[in-house]
């Protein structure tokens, strides 16, 4: 009888062992692919100035002692880099103003020069080699404190496209007086928009349809001005517009699928390809920080030293996370499609600067 049972038992734990066993597997599967993994992390030489990102890609500024800062391109989670010397302005005048990323390039403005101010458009592609100037404009607004003359500015990038502004600024009052800064009779003429494709400027939109550049992204361009949001195809066509009160839209933002407009207590989303109303998004108490960037799920929200993720689809925002010590010298934020890039600096004599990346499977399982 005991034999009998004790058969009985091992025939019952041999049909159900494979069972067993592969439940756990499963569990350990679950367990090995549930696990949180790091965010990535790349280290500069120098102190980050400035960030854009696109895709993979982030490109920063940095400030280097006593030498030339180099343009640094990180394509993330790996170790893929690209170092760029600026130009004559980057390196030996006033620096680097502005960057972005687009296009599979990075471009930047630099500025610089005496009495006058001068301002060039350098770009080169994501993966290295010459770095060609696109631009070269001048002004009086340096030690001269003349803002008339040539301006570049509102350099943006955004998946296929890599754009900019040109215009120049003219003082309306009799010869011999000149125009301050905010002075009501120094008129912006000679509008263009400007792309950066194949290697080669492209002014797909004059007058006063063409500026202010506000955004780029999913192919498209998002223009302030008239009275209204216009989006533009990467010809320059127009494709929709949202019509606004002056003033009403603090920022915008621009992806394929969201046209984001960051009002004083709301998000309100628009179908870019139409100019129709999505929805509204009450901000709360993040309404006092400043829209950054969309994506097809999230909103990205920064003020000096926090982030805010905002989810599309009811509104439900979260405080990011920051890496400790991070807050306190936060440089900049960015939302791709890919995921989340921020920057900030650590006291290191050798690696001060930091770019952190975390994926997009990882952003959104934080709600």
């Amino acid at each position: 009888m005991d034999l009998r049972r004790t058969g009985a038992w091992l025939a019952r734990w041999g049909a159900l062992a494979p069972v067993g066993l592969i439940a756990l597997f499963l569990a350990g599967a679950a367990q090995s692919f549930g696990a949180v993994s790091p965010d990535a992390v790349f280290s500069t030489r120098g102190r980050v100035g400035m960030l854009a990102a696109d895709g993979n890609h982030a490109a920063v500024t940095t400030i280097a002692k006593g030498g030339c800062g180099r343009i640094v391109v990180w394509t993330a989670p790996g170790n893929q880099t690209t170092r760029l010397k600026p130009g004559t302005l980057g390196c030996s005048g006033d620096g680097v103003s502005r960057i972005a990323v687009g296009g599979g390039r990075v471009a930047w403005i630099e500025q610089g020069g005496g009495n006058n101010l001068e301002l060039t458009v350098m770009a080169a592609k994501l993966a290295g080699g010459g770095v060609k100037q696109f631009e070269f404009a001048t002004n009086g607004d340096r030690a001269g404190e003349d803002p008339t003359g040539d301006w570049v500015g509102q350099l943006l990038g955004g998946g296929p496209l890599l754009a900019y502004n040109s215009w120049t600024q003219i003082c309306d009052k009799p010869a011999g007086q000149g125009c301050g800064e905010k002075d009501p009779l120094l008129r912006v003429t000679n509008q263009k928009l400007v792309r950066i494709s194949a290697g080669r400027r492209i002014v797909v939109a004059r007058g006063q349809g063409a500026y202010p550049l506000t955004a780029a992204g999913g192919g498209r361009m998002a223009v302030e001005a008239v009275g209204a949001v216009t989006i533009r195809a990467a010809s320059g066509a127009q494709v929709a517009t949202v019509p606004e009160s002056e003033g009403s839209a603090r920022a915008v933002a621009l992806s394929g699928t969201r046209l984001a407009i960051e009002r004083t207590l709301t998000l309100d989303l628009y179908n870019p390809s139409t100019g129709g109303v999505v929805k509204s998004l009450q901000l709360g108490p993040a309404a006092a920080l400043r829209l950054g960037d969309v994506s097809a799920r999230l909103a990205l929200l920064r003020g000096p030293h926090r982030i805010v993720l905002v989810r599309l689809s009811d509104g439900k925002r979260i405080s990011f996370p920051l890496r400790p010590k991070a807050a306190a010298t936060l440089v900049g934020a960015r939302l791709t499609e890919a995921g989340l890039f921020y920057a900030y600096n650590v006291r290191s004599a050798s690696l001060p600067g930091r770019i952190v990346f975390e994926p997009r499977g990882k952003l959104l399982a934080r709600f």
